[in-house]
């Protein structure tokens, strides 16, 4: 007979630091969805092109896809929480920066991009260093349960920022939502300062910059498991999720909602986000990830095929929320066969590599979509670029499912 105690859903919120990191990011994360929208609906009023909101995640993308290597080695040799503190401080600063400049009427489009830029340099040092913490605040057999919860931070965000933005942009301003979203830092500060008794460091022999990353580049591209996941995850951000920055044209000029009409959309995307990290935590007993995965990601693509072809703001929405339980889901689940793949000793290389892909990658397809919408006609082509992207992404995750179709994620061999 088994007297074991069921593990409770939410189970690495059980975990004191794991659980400040947690708290403090969903806050700072409205903040940082808030800033989103207000950037994105700005540079769309000062130049009307969708080349210009392709030109504004490039902007974004280049130090997403430069960088987080660096921050990978660098991650892996200092002190992580320290390492966040002064990120977070840094990007707090920015979104203080952009509100006074916008306040003062100074704002034009070549700050936003600079301000982007500074932006996503050090996120590629933050987020590295975030994703490696992680496994050092809950046991291995809880990482799956805290991957899940942790990209709900981001996700579930989505689905308040939006929404608060797309009420509060008109009546306020640009520069009010970048102020909120500087005073919204303040909440991972607090909860970094708060950590207890946290292995902050690999603990791996110190060699020179050179040759850390050299490791870390090495044993990625030797393990096939890994390899696989990160073309994988490639593919979904530069095909699949990159229609995101072409969303502002979709509620202005395809169903003509407006502002308000951008900000539902978002919303919709954060709330099924929301609904796929936290419907994936609640559940006690996975099987068969690698299938499962695949199931995710195909949907994932249908949804965004259909998108791109709706006649309807709320039927968009609808589809956009499915998008967000599906990309949502897939993605842990790729984060978190990384994970357990990667020693602690490489995991800020390795887990900087996935965030190019989670983050660099879908900034860069979005100047591809931008791009590809301008040639298709400007801003009516902008759902036949959505279209092309989804379809793109779909024959990929097809291409690549027989390789994962058999792959369990295995906690109890977590290196």
């Amino acid at each position: 007979m088994n007297t074991s105690a069921p593990i409770p859903r939410f189970v690495a919120l059980k975990h004191r630091n794991f659980s400040l990191l947690w708290s403090g990011l969903i806050v700072s994360n409205v903040g940082t969805w808030m800033q989103n929208v207000a950037q994105n609906w700005l540079v769309l009023q000062l130049t009307n092109s969708p080349l210009w909101l392709g030109m504004l995640g490039l902007s974004f993308a280049i130090p997403m896809v430069v960088l987080p290597f660096v921050g990978g080695v660098v991650v892996d040799r200092i002190n992580r929480v320290r390492l966040l503190v002064v990120t977070q401080t840094g990007q707090m600063l920015i979104a203080f920066i952009l509100a006074a400049l916008t306040w003062t009427h100074l704002i034009n489009v070549w700050y936003i991009l600079a301000g982007s830029f500074i932006g996503g340099s050090l996120l590629a040092f933050d987020n590295p260093a975030r994703q490696a913490l992680v496994p050092d605040l809950v046991p291995g057999d809880h990482l799956l349960n805290a991957m899940s919860l942790n990209a709900a931070t981001y996700n579930g965000a989505a689905l308040v920022g939006p929404a608060l933005a797309g009420v509060l942009l008109q009546p306020l301003g640009a520069g009010t939502l970048f102020f909120i979203n500087g005073v919204s830092f303040l909440a991972v500060l607090i909860a970094l300062l708060a950590m207890r008794d946290v292995r902050t460091q690999s603990g791996g022999a110190q060699a020179s910059l050179h040759r850390s990353a050299l490791k870390g580049l090495g044993y990625a591209w030797r393990n096939r498991l890994i390899l696989a996941l990160l073309c994988l995850s490639a593919v979904a951000a530069v095909f699949g999720r990159s229609y995101q920055n072409l969303l502002s044209i979709f509620g202005r000029d395809i169903w003509h909602a407006g502002p308000t009409g951008y900000g539902l959309l978002l919303s919709a995307a954060g709330g099924g986000a929301l609904v796929g990290a936290f419907g994936l935590a609640s559940i006690r007993k996975l099987r068969r990830h690698g299938a499962l995965m695949i199931g995710i990601g195909l949907l994932f693509c249908l949804s965004i095929i259909l998108f791109a072809i709706s006649p309807t703001l709320v039927l968009g929405c609808l589809l956009l929320f499915i998008a967000g339980v599906t990309s949502t889901a897939f993605g842990t689940i790729i984060a978190t066969f990384i994970q357990v793949e990667s020693p602690n000793e490489l995991r800020g290389r390795i887990m900087s590599l996935y965030t190019i892909t989670l983050i660099g990658l879908p900034s860069l397809g979005a100047l591809a979509s931008g791009a590809v919408a301008q040639a298709l006609g400007g801003i009516p082509g902008a759902p036949r670029a959505v279209l092309i992207g989804g379809i793109l992404a779909g024959l990929f995750v097809i291409v690549l499912a027989p390789f994962f179709w058999k792959r369990e994620i295995d906690t109890a061999n977590r290196r």
